[in-house]
């Protein structure tokens, strides 16, 4: 779980960006899009949604907060999922971040 603070109103408020870069995430990893959904608020916010083969990836912006989360919930190795979770530090602006992890799932259950 991901949440960026002090984030560009424009950026996170603009669909396309949303729509290229979660897309490119996952594209630095082994998992695969099967899916994708995206909504836009009015007068501002988005929210999306990627199923992935390896579970998903989602996001909720809060424009007016300069506010973003992503959740990357994912069984695919720990590897994939920091390449997902870096190219998201990088690209989008924030002026502070703050990650937490979780492990979950049957993997975790039988361990």
């Amino acid at each position: 779980m991901i949440s960026f603070f002090g984030c560009d109103k424009k950026q996170i408020n603009s669909l396309k960006f949303w729509k290229k870069t979660l897309p490119a995430a996952i594209a630095c990893s082994k998992m695969t899009v099967l899916h994708d959904y995206y909504y836009e608020f009015s007068p501002c916010g988005i929210t999306g949604f990627l199923l992935l083969s390896a579970s998903h990836l989602s996001l909720h912006t809060w424009p007016e907060n300069n506010y973003a989360a992503c959740d990357v919930f994912s069984c695919s190795n720990s590897k994939d999922t920091e390449k997902v979770v870096e190219y998201l530090k990088k690209h989008i602006s924030h002026e502070r971040i703050e990650i937490k992890k979780e492990r979950r799932g049957f993997t975790y259950c039988q361990a």
